[in-house]
């Protein structure tokens, strides 16, 4: 309730308003801004600024009265989460409207300033008051986390943005670089409480290890919500390399099988040959311990005599059906080869008859 004394200089200010004689000027009345987003919670400030003459400045809030100011007294009451401030200066009266502690609403809210008296003196401006819940951990998350690729492979990222109003814009960056809007593609569904939820999707191909931001925001936001993962590139498999080293290792391989192959069969050969020579060298030693205990046989003997001696064919011949057996001969050879005599023969003991001789030459 006014009181009777403001009254009274509202009148007297009135009567000192229509005794002198106004200066004909353009009116002008400007309401800023006209659209204002801010997030729910924080404050917000709109101006009125008028060159013309008024007696009350009436704010209101979606067409509700929320705080009336007098060109004289100022501000006629105030609550805790609205208030004014006065910006005026000589030449324009301007008022500055403060909203604190601002509630969310899905649509758009109306402020407006109007003045009295005067006709078509109001107007008004839109406030948008945006939500989201920061203690809600997750609020713009990349799903799935750091992940590890081969180079040149296709990747598919997914960003979830959940609880917004209005649906907030998405923005993608890889190693701090922009990802062109066209490559990425998202969609919003609003829930029964009018929030959105975003879901983008994002298509690449890794050359290098990379860094990968995804991030919401709306105007209110002094700053963007961002998510980040890394991606690990893996060194793609050469297969011509592959090639390569399995057949050089199967070659290897083979070689170390056929060189123990020839080492074995090497071995056995030497062994068999080892084996084959001490049987010869034992039939050797036998024979020679044979030979120690018996005569030899003279091939180069010959009935006739000496003349025959030296032809092998005619080393045997029997005279008579008797046989008797004779002392071996043995001669003792020198460097030189010595001739068979006569006298070799002079003391071989003869019978009438059949005689057989047998003439070994031991060397």
């Amino acid at each position: 309730m006014q009181s009777k004394e403001q009254m009274e200089n509202f009148s007297v200010s009135k009567a000192c308003y229509l005794s002198y004689p106004l200066p004909v000027v353009l009116s002008v009345m400007q309401l800023e801004p006209r659209n204002a987003t801010v997030l729910l919670g924080d404050e917000v400030r709109f101006n009125c600024t008028t060159n013309e003459l008024w007696d009350v400045m009436v704010w209101q809030h979606n067409g509700r009265s929320v705080l009336t100011i007098s060109s004289a007294h100022g501000p006629l009451g105030h609550g805790n989460y609205v208030w004014a401030e006065n910006r005026s200066t000589s030449a324009v009266s301007m008022w500055e409207l403060v909203l604190r502690s601002s509630t969310f609403s899905p649509t758009i809210q109306e402020i407006t300033c109007e003045l009295l008296p005067g006709y078509n003196h109001r107007q008004t401006a839109g406030l948008s008051v945006q939500e989201y819940v920061p203690e809600v951990e997750g609020r713009v998350v990349i799903l799935g986390g750091n992940v590890s690729a081969q180079v040149g492979a296709p990747m598919v990222l997914h960003c979830q943005a959940v609880g917004w109003y209005p649906a907030p814009a998405i923005e993608w960056r890889v190693n701090d670089a922009t990802v062109n809007s066209s490559e990425f593609n998202s969609s919003s569904i609003q829930d029964q409480a009018g929030l959105f939820n975003i879901t983008s999707t994002l298509q690449l191909r890794v050359e290098e290890m990379s860094r990968v931001q995804c991030s919401a925001s709306v105007p209110a936001l002094p700053a963007p919500r961002t998510s980040s993962v890394f991606i690990s590139a893996v060194p793609t498999e050469n297969h011509s390399v592959v090639i390569i080293a399995v057949t050089v290792t199967v070659c290897i391989i083979a070689m170390v099988a056929l060189i123990t192959v020839i080492l074995l069969c090497r071995h056995k050969l030497t062994k068999s040959k080892l084996f084959q020579d001490q049987l010869r060298f034992d039939q050797q030693k036998s024979e020679k311990d044979s030979e120690e205990h018996e005569g030899k046989v003279n091939f180069g003997y010959n009935s006739e005599g000496p003349p025959g001696f030296g032809y092998p064919h005619q080393a045997v011949t029997e005279t008579t059906a008797d046989t008797r057996k004779v002392p071996d001969i043995i001669y003792i050879m020198s460097h030189e080869p010595r001739q068979a005599s006569a006298a070799d023969y002079a003391n071989v003991p003869r019978r009438e008859g059949l005689v057989k001789i047998r003439q070994s030459t031991t060397v």
